[in-house]
């Protein structure tokens, strides 16, 4: 008795001729900026900021300033959506009454002032909104992920200390988890959980604070300098420990109200307190922190990415044996047995 045995494969032969050289069939090489995903996390959400506040004004301020049609609407459905406020309320609103968008938001009740989040409370721009908002929400945690491979990089060169690297094992985890989360301010609603709804943001808060004390400390320790815009690895670091000593000051203030609104359910006493050119004192530190967070990273990330070295990204996969080959050593032979 003759026994043929050949080994398993999963593929017949191509079908159609190799449009790539023998080193692309099983490699697929691309380079990325590591800024540059930074700048795309930042173009996402400003533009779903514009998105939102166009969305709102057009579709949410009339809608909320109407309020309920008491006429048509039973009365056990009069407090249905935004329309709940609670009787003894702040703006003297009853159950069921419109407001004004601008001044009688539920934010501005809370916080003594209206966020940039009150673009995306209402309906129908909190649905719109959250549809775009993973642009931003991916473009962020890609530029972690890359800045994590940069940064094991710098260390296995001996640019960084083992102790910044350790740090830096748990920081990305940490702010990936706290980024991705940031999606609950459009399942928690305002004017429902006011706690759940600020945590969100809370977290991303953190988050931003905690890029920004990475990518200081890592411009710090490898001595970076940026030719392409005079700066000098000393100017650098005079600069880098500036911008990070004032986002650290104003990031207290705003991450610790935070917490007190996601406890509490309101802002500190000094938030609603007046300060100056009709502005709260909540209203102060909610555009400074929008400026060291929101803003001031845009410029720095251009500088960056203007002397920065792009990572070569290589991805690759086993050869394919084929049904019909005929190969020395590849267990293809056929085994005679009596």
């Amino acid at each position: 008795m003759t026994i043929v045995e050949k080994k398993k494969t999963n593929y017949d032969r191509p079908r159609y001729p190799s449009q790539s050289s023998e080193d692309e069939k099983s490699t697929f090489r691309f380079e990325v900026l590591v800024e540059r995903w930074k700048l795309y996390a930042y173009f996402f959400f400003w533009t779903m900021v514009i998105f939102c506040f166009i969305l709102t004004r057009t579709l949410v301020v009339g809608k909320l300033a109407a309020g309920v049609d008491k006429s048509s609407t039973d009365q056990e459905r009069w407090g249905c959506g935004p329309f709940d406020r609670e009787p003894g309320n702040e703006f003297g609103l009853e159950y069921g009454q419109g407001f004004d968008y601008f001044t009688e938001s539920h934010l501005q009740e809370i916080f003594g002032f209206s966020n940039i989040c009150t673009s995306w409370d209402y309906s129908p721009a909190r649905e719109l909104g959250a549809m775009y908002f993973p642009f931003f929400e991916y473009s962020l945690v890609v530029y972690l992920l890359l800045s994590f491979v940069e940064t094991m990089l710098s260390y296995r060169r001996g640019e960084l200390p083992k102790w910044f690297w350790t740090l830096s094992k748990v920081y990305i985890p940490l702010s990936i988890y706290l980024c991705i989360n940031f999606r609950m301010i459009f399942v928690c609603l305002a004017y429902e959980n006011v706690n759940a709804h600020t945590a969100g943001f809370l977290g991303l808060q953190i988050a931003l604070l905690l890029v920004a004390i990475h990518d200081i400390a890592q411009i710090y320790l490898t001595g970076q300098s940026y030719p392409s815009v005079n700066l000098s690895s000393v100017q650098t670091r005079r600069y880098s420990m500036i911008y990070f000593v004032a986002n650290l000051i104003i990031s207290y203030f705003k991450v610790t109200a935070t917490i007190e609104i996601v406890m509490k359910g309101h802002g500190p006493p000094y938030y609603k307190k007046p300060f100056a050119f009709g502005l709260v004192q909540g209203r102060l530190v909610d555009y400074l922190w929008m400026i060291a967070n929101a803003l001031m990273p845009i410029f720095i990330s251009i500088v960056r990415s203007k002397d920065e070295e792009p990572l070569t990204i290589e991805i690759t996969m086993p050869e394919h044996y084929y049904n019909s080959d005929d190969r020395e050593g590849k267990g293809e032979e056929a085994r005679f047995l009596n």
